[in-house]
């Protein structure tokens, strides 16, 4: 015989016309923790008093009004619990604390001594009414088993007439979920006949799932039952406790209330006996995700869970549903991809509603952060890696360069086995860059070479920002020029491949990130793109010539000023001349790109652009000393050389240039020749 044959299906619920598959939830349940008792239970160490009482502050904190606290006739530490918490005025007036008790008269009045002095408190009798333990365990009668549930009624309304604060009574048929329907309903009726609830005073009736062995669908249909066929309905609270043995706790609890049941317990990540209780962190979550009030306060979520397993000892999983490390961690390229694109359509379309691929809540409603969601392995795709950039470091790339650190990324992942960290993505990304870019120190560019920003007016002049239009400063270096140009009541967006100097713009409230000019991913995005002193450090200019071109609104203004034929000649001739005398320093590699007037006008109408100004302006401009303009302006063409090296070689480039570019009386200056365009989109 094969071993499943023994078990039998779960018995189904006939229902004349079944109410609850047709509804939706709109409100969340009343809450109850059973933590403190039936959580603590179960645990392989179970908390002392103090333990407890740090345990029952968090669980007030988190929001719960009904904690269930102990079972404090089994034990003199559970009695002893329920005494600090009242004399030590620990429970607030808007919170009910429960406990447990057998239908057993001396049970009962013991835990009516745990609770005296306690201003609402909720008397929880319970009896097992399931055949299997009424025949096996107790060796009951079905008569005898109503006997004793009623046995106990009598004894706590005798007990409640000497208890001055307010009590709330609560009945459970222990084994509900294997009591025979008919019989469940019996006994409950007898108990709520003989307690005599009122709507001003309602009594819970408690229907556990003790053991889950039907699924989520016959227990709701089992609680739509009983809600159409007790007595005294509207004087009687329906509550639910779900045990997770078939791992569908939440479900059955949430179908259950979709029922009928206005009430469910449960405990935090659903400890419990055996296979646990209902995971109230889950289930409150599910309501939340659907935008119904969860009456509880999920955005604290991770703080309250910190330090319920520093008590307990326990632990949350990685994937445990909406609380675990990886809940919002997307690996795979695929879904990486889809999370960049939808939180980008939500920020750009000023969305309101979450609708995002493969994240069920906004996590920063529990305040973690975007660049958690996603973590890059081998796995990973582009878009996963083009998110962790723009998310963390402000760093917005374009599909070719996204494509070529993804897999270089992926390559890295492989070899080593494991995930990539950010900061390593980062300096991937900066790597790859680093041959794009000189070196620059935002503080030195400001003591230094101060000259750019405040020789460039005129181009701001060519500008003619005007009220409302959106600019791209491209190369905003320091963002003094941005900062001038938000004055005529434009919004500026700023980008420079240099972190620093992207810093440095950022503090004075500039919208600045790090980009690369061949790398722009905005598309029909902006009125003017502006740039002053940039482009001649950029050889790929008929790509930065496409990419201007493409984020251009139609109409679009193109205004910007760089060298030109004839830049700094002086300069650039003696650094070569001092590259061939020392065969030690490498060959020679000039780093900019000075067109003449001729050549990018005929670029610039390749592309499709309208060029109504272009001149090239020669333009001597003094500096304090040409080794500080070494120093700024060499150092991407000397990044190769050693400290002596470069001092030796700043030394032999002054002594060539000194005879042209130094005055006696006037000082130093550079011969520098720009070029200075203004062209239209059309």
């Amino acid at each position: 015989m094969q071993a499943f044959t023994k078990y039998k299906p779960y018995e189904t619920v006939k229902l004349d016309r079944r109410e609850w598959a047709d509804k939706s939830a709109t409100v969340a349940p009343r809450w109850a923790s059973s933590d403190l008792r039936d959580g603590n239970q179960a645990l392989a160490n179970p908390m002392s008093i103090e333990q407890k009482i740090a345990y029952f502050k968090i669980l007030v904190e988190f929001g719960f009004k009904e904690i269930e606290v102990a079972y404090p006739s089994a034990s003199q530490t559970e009695f002893d619990f329920c005494r600090r918490l009242i004399e030590e005025g620990l429970i607030p007036d808007d919170v009910t604390i429960g406990i447990l008790t057998p239908s057993i008269e001396k049970h009962i009045i013991r835990s009516f001594e745990a609770l005296q002095g306690a201003k609402n408190i909720n008397m929880h009798l319970y009896n097992p009414t399931a055949s299997n333990q009424r025949e096996v365990v107790f060796k009951r009668t079905k008569e005898e088993i109503i006997k004793l549930a009623l046995e106990g009624v009598a004894c706590i309304q005798r007990e409640v007439q000497k208890f001055e604060g307010k009590v709330v009574f609560e009945y459970s048929p222990e084994s509900f979920s294997q009591t025979e329907l008919e019989y469940a309903l019996e006994v409950s009726n007898a108990v709520i006949s003989a307690y005599k609830p009122t709507q001003e005073n309602p009594m819970i009736l408690n229907l556990p799932n003790t053991l889950e062995a039907g699924s989520p669908n016959i227990y709701a249909d089992r609680i739509e039952w009983m809600c159409k066929h007790i007595e005294s309905r509207e004087s009687v609270i329906i509550s639910v406790h779900p045990h997770n043995d078939r791992g569908c706790a939440v479900a059955s609890a949430e179908l259950a209330v979709l029922a009928g049941a206005q009430r469910v317990e449960g405990t935090m990540l659903g400890n419990g006996e055996r296979a646990g209780n209902v995971d109230l962190v889950t289930l409150a979550f599910n309501y939340f995700s659907q935008g119904v009030d969860p009456r509880l306060h999920v955005e604290n979520i991770d703080a309250i869970l910190k330090r319920i397993t520093a008590i307990t000892g326990l632990h949350v999983g990685e994937r445990h549903p909406y609380v675990g490390s990886l809940i919002y961690t997307a690996f795979s390229g695929t879904h990486q991809d889809a999370i960049k694109k939808g939180m980008e359509h939500r920020q750009n379309n000023n969305i309101d509603s979450w609708e995002v691929p493969y994240l069920s809540i906004d996590p920063r409603d529990i305040k973690r952060e975007y660049k958690d969601s996603i973590r890059i392995n081998s796995q990973s795709g582009k878009g996963g890696v083009a998110y962790v950039l723009k998310e963390i470091y402000g760093i917005e790339i374009a599909k070719e360069m996204q494509t070529k650190i993804a897999e270089e990324v992926k390559n890295i992942s492989h070899k080593r086995g494991t995930e990539i960290r950010s900061d390593e993505i980062l300096g991937i990304y900066e790597e790859m860059i680093q041959s794009q870019k000189n070196s620059w120190n935002a503080d030195k560019y400001n003591k230094h070479a101060a000259f750019v920003s405040n020789l460039a007016l005129p181009v701001v002049d060519l500008l003619r920002a005007k009220k409302g239009e959106v600019i791209l400063d491209l190369g905003c270096g320091d963002g003094t020029l941005a900062l001038e140009i938000q004055k005529s009541g434009t919004k500026v967006v700023a980008v420079d491949l240099s972190a620093d100097m992207v810093k440095s713009a950022q503090a004075k409230g500039i919208n600045a990130s790090i980009m690369s000019a061949t790398e722009l991913p905005f598309i029909n995005q902006f009125d003017v793109v502006f740039s002053n002193a940039v482009l001649h450090w950029i050889k790929e200019s008929d790509a930065v010539v496409k990419k201007v071109y493409d984020v251009l609104k139609p109409e679009g203004r193109f205004v910007v000023e760089f060298g030109g034929l004839g830049n700094v000649t002086t300069v650039v001739e003696a650094m070569e001349k001092v590259f061939q005398d020392h065969k030690e320093f490498g060959v020679f590699e000039n780093p900019w790109y000075f067109p003449s007037d001729t050549e990018y006008k005929a670029l610039l109408e390749s592309h499709g652009f309208r060029v109504e100004t272009i001149e090239l302006i020669p333009r001597p401009t003094p500096v304090d000393d040409i080794i500080n303009w070494l120093d700024l302006f060499a150092n991407g063409v000397t990044k190769h050389l050693s400290a002596e090296e470069f001092a030796l070689f700043k030394e032999e480039v002054r002594l060539h240039v000194k005879e042209e570019l130094y005055d006696q009386q006037k000082g130093w200056h550079v011969d520098y020749v720009r070029l200075r365009v203004k062209a239209m989109k059309v």
